[in-house]
C-alpha cells in the first residue's frame, strides 16, 4: 500500500483521504482467527520442489489441483 506523502501543513482532507485508503486495503487482507474465503481468485500454494499449484473446487465438492 502507498500512501500519498505527509503535506508540510496539516489538512484534514488528506488526512481524510489517507486514512479511507488504509481502511480500503484492510478491508482487503485475510485475517488471522477467521475463515478465509477466496473468491473471485485462485488458491495457489508452492510444494517442497517449487511446484505451484491452483486448488480448484466443482459444484459437487470435489477438490483438484493444477500445476502452473
Amino acid at each position: 500500500m502507498r500512501l500519498p506523502p505527509s503535506p508540510a501543513v496539516y489538512i484534514q482532507r488528506d488526512d481524510q483521504t489517507a486514512r479511507s485508503m488504509a481502511e480500503k486495503a484492510d478491508m482487503e487482507n485475510h485475517k488471522r482467527g477467521r475463515d478465509v474465503e477466496i473468491s473471485p481468485g485462485r488458491l495457489i500454494i508452492k510444494s517442497p520442489d517449487g511446484t505451484r499449484w491452483s486448488i480448484e473446487v466443482d459444484n459437487s465438492g470435489t477438490v483438484s489441483a493444477s500445476s502452473l
